[in-house]
């Protein structure tokens, strides 16, 4: 008669037990794909009314891959995976060499590796995006500076995106002890595109999109032109120009301000499609002033429009990536190997 602990260990390295977690799996799975994640709880309320976002929120179907729910059914499936290991290696290695089979011990042991770098990336996954022009520059995780330097942007014949591509140039960081040589910087450059990130240490870089932005070219009396971007100022002998946005129909020029002595000033012209929305301050009176190229602005002159091409990096931290990849190759060589073995089987 087997003891309390034999029944124990024939429970959990069962294959029933196995398929039960993988089927849990594959609906935690289904879950994250259909329900949006990390959303706030009146999304959840609105979206899916009665019972439905109760449910979603109970069993933290809101960050599955997060949850106390997917990590307990990972953990027991990694438990059921390493004792039927534990359990199949001490039978093959009671076998005469030639004779033993170690195909399925890898596919085991890949699949335990890859659920601990799936958990990990699902506990430890970060990702920061930061836009850049030409120029500008940004830090990185481990103190390095990347600097766009240019990008291109293909199209296909109907219109549709090709491809993107940054070309970025990596500013190490130097460490204290080589602070004496740090004029000797170590300086790198790399080109991202989509689908092919530039990987780092603890971290990659992917391209996530590309956009332009509109900025505004001011000449000053002197002739000498100037951009800028919404949000941006220039300053005036007695106050500021601020541009503030793109003409838009529902522009509404500071709905509800405090500001009382405010007045509007309509200069738009039709021969130009889109006009600019300024902020003029002139002796401590704003106006909001719609101006087209070629019209004045306080004391400067709206030249023209500028597009300036942005480019959207997203950094992506994830430990558990290398874990992934690891799994990922035992799993198949586990594979090459039990077919490998089984076909000897055959024409032997």
């Amino acid at each position: 008669m087997k003891s309390s602990f034999d029944k124990i260990y024939d429970a959990l390295r069962s294959v029933k037990l196995a398929v039960v977690l993988l089927i849990l799996l594959a609906l935690f799975a289904i879950a994250g794909g259909i329900i949006p994640q990390g959303k706030p709880a009146d999304f959840y309320r609105g979206r899916f009314p009665g019972a439905g976002a109760d449910i979603i929120l109970t069993l933290d179907l809101d960050h599955v891959f997060s949850s106390i729910p997917f990590l307990l059914v990972s953990a027991v499936f990694v438990l059921n995976l390493t004792i039927c290991t534990f359990h199949r290696l001490t039978g093959e290695f009671s076998k005469p060499r030639g004779k033993r089979r170690h195909g399925p011990d890898l596919l085991h042991l890949g699949l335990i590796v890859l659920m601990f770098g799936g958990v990990l990336t699902a506990r430890t996954h970060t990702e920061t995006t930061i836009n850049l022009r030409k120029g500008e520059s940004a830090t990185l995780p481990d103190g390095a500076k990347i600097m766009l330097v240019d990008m291109t942007y293909e199209q296909y014949p109907d219109g549709r995106p090709k491809t993107w591509e940054s070309t970025v140039e990596i500013h190490e960081s130097p460490s204290q002890a080589s602070a004496a040589v740090a004029v000797q910087q170590d300086t790198r450059q790399f080109r991202i595109r989509v689908n092919a990130p530039l990987r780092r240490k603890g971290y990659s870089i992917y391209q996530q999109h590309w956009h332009t932005e509109k900025q505004v070219v001011l000449k000053d009396p002197v002739g000498m032109g100037f951009s800028l971007e919404q949000g941006m100022r220039a300053a005036t002998k007695d106050g500021f120009v601020l541009f503030m946005a793109l003409d838009d129909a529902s522009f509404s020029p500071l709905e509800g301000s405090a500001q009382a002595n405010i007045s509007i000033s309509e200069t738009s012209s039709a021969d130009y499609p889109q006009s600019a929305v300024f902020l003029l301050e002139d002796k401590g009176k704003r106006t909001v002033v719609r101006v087209t190229p070629g019209q004045s602005i306080g004391p400067f002159t709206f030249d023209s429009y500028l597009d300036q091409s942005i480019s959207g990096l997203s950094i992506v931290s994830d430990r558990g990536y290398p874990f992934v990849v690891v799994g990922f190759l035992l799993v198949m060589l586990g594979i090459f190997i039990t077919y490998i073995q089984k076909l000897k089987g055959v024409f032997a």
